[in-house]
């Protein structure tokens, strides 16, 4: 059976880091929103035109290739791995996979939610799944990215262990501090890991340690 190479998926990965960071850009930076009946039918290559349309592919797409790029990183390492790590590996990786359906119902939900009640459960659940997702992705992955410090390998774990962690505490120091730093603070540290991980299978392939 056909499987891609670590150096492929690598590539992904990365471009999936970089994904992560376009979907949360501003639309306003494309340039002003249409008002009055362009809202329901805004120029193509506009700024609402590319939050409806663009974006939700990008963000999806994004979220997939981070998943692919963990699960490849998972595979060529596992067997090097101690037992805990390796558990908590798989934590993270259901994580994950959590918040990846989480991105998918709330984009699927677009801008109905408060008029489709189909919608409106779409985007409760996908909430209720993104809560659950960085629950058990943060310790998995802060144990995940300890393994691999623990092993050598600073950059990697350092990516693993912080990158969600710094995403959290950015969330949680706008809650605490009410102020709204919005998404994209939040992403970059997300999009380095993927970009760490990304590069560490290019270069590296099927060498594990």
């Amino acid at each position: 059976m056909w499987t891609p190479s670590n150096r492929a998926v690598g590539g992904l990965t990365a471009l999936g880091g970089i994904c992560t960071v376009v979907a949360t850009i501003p639309t306003r930076w494309y340039g002003p929103r249409p008002t009055d009946s362009y809202v329901f039918d805004p120029p193509r290559f506009s700024a609402l035109w590319i939050e409806r349309t663009v974006v939700p592919v990008v963000a999806v797409g994004a979220a997939l290739l981070m998943l692919v790029g963990l699960l490849a990183l998972f595979r060529r390492d596992r067997e090097r791995m101690a037992r805990w790590q390796r558990w908590f590996a798989v934590v993270a990786l259901v994580g994950a996979a959590v918040g990846t359906l989480a991105t998918v119902l709330l984009v699927s939900t677009g801008g109905r939610a408060t008029a489709d009640p189909t919608a409106a459960l779409n985007a409760l659940l996908g909430a209720a799944l993104a809560l659950f997702g960085t629950v058990i992705v943060l310790p998995g992955s802060l144990a995940w990215g300890i393994g691999y410090l623990r092993a050598g390998r600073r950059r990697l774990g350092i990516a693993l262990a912080g990158g969600p962690a710094a995403a959290v505490l950015i969330v949680a120091g706008s809650v605490v501090t009410d102020v709204e730093f919005g998404a994209l603070p939040v992403v970059l540290p997300v999009a380095l890991t993927g970009l760490v991980v990304g590069y560490d299978l290019w270069t590296r392939g099927s060498t594990a340690r």
